[in-house]
């Protein structure tokens, strides 16, 4: 029998930095920002986000993102968002130790990754209330929900992804109410119910009669 436990997360020092002040990017409360974070690399998909955002826009919907990380693919990245004239409302970031600050202050974490282990990102997001739309990756279903519970997961591609984020910026009062479901999702990996789970293990191991 297999039994699988999260690894322990600092959840008070993520919500106590991620009250931090941010000096490098101005949000605008009347727009929605969306955050990204990983290193830029092809595996992450952050040219599929940044193509959403360009059809988003020529939609009419209205939005920014911001990508956090730093990685071989940023002067193509870079190149893409000044081809599809989208420099006003698309930043990269770069590294930055505080990630958190990022995420609480923005709308919605999205993971655009063409493979990915159990996302750390997506569950910071989480511990900070932030709405998440990911596609199909490893452990996404079971953070979120076989039935988008705590969030949106999409099957793994450009076009279900699209849907995705868009059906979150355009339905009235959905991103709120992920919001408080995130926030609810996100205690389950606080620092405390974590450490908990693997002393209660180590206990069991000490009993367990062989």
């Amino acid at each position: 029998n297999i039994e699988v436990l999260y690894n322990t997360i600092e959840s008070d020092q993520i919500i106590k930095k991620a009250d931090e002040p941010i000096n490098d990017y101005s949000f605008d409360k009347k727009v929605k920002t969306l955050v990204a974070v990983g290193t830029l690399k092809k595996s992450k998909g952050f040219d599929k986000l940044i193509r959403i955002h360009k059809r988003l826009l020529e939609e009419g919907i209205l939005h920014n993102i911001i990508i956090l990380g730093q990685g071989p693919e940023k002067d193509n990245l870079l190149s893409m968002i000044n081809e599809l004239h989208i420099e006003d409302s698309s930043k990269l970031l770069g590294y930055n130790t505080n990630p958190y600050k990022y995420l609480k202050n923005s709308d919605m974490f999205v993971c655009s990754s063409v493979a990915e282990g159990f996302s750390t990102a997506a569950t910071e997001a989480l511990i900070v209330g932030t709405p998440v739309v990911t596609v199909e990756v490893s452990g996404m279903k079971e953070m979120l929900g076989e039935n988008n519970e705590y969030g949106i997961v999409t099957d793994n591609n450009e076009d279900a992804l699209y849907e995705g984020i868009k059906k979150m910026l355009t339905e009235p009062g959905m991103l709120e109410y992920y919001a408080k479901r995130a926030e609810e999702r996100g205690k389950s990996f606080s620092t405390e119910k974590t450490v908990k789970a693997v002393e209660e293990m180590l206990e069991e191991l000490l009993h367990y009669e062989y």
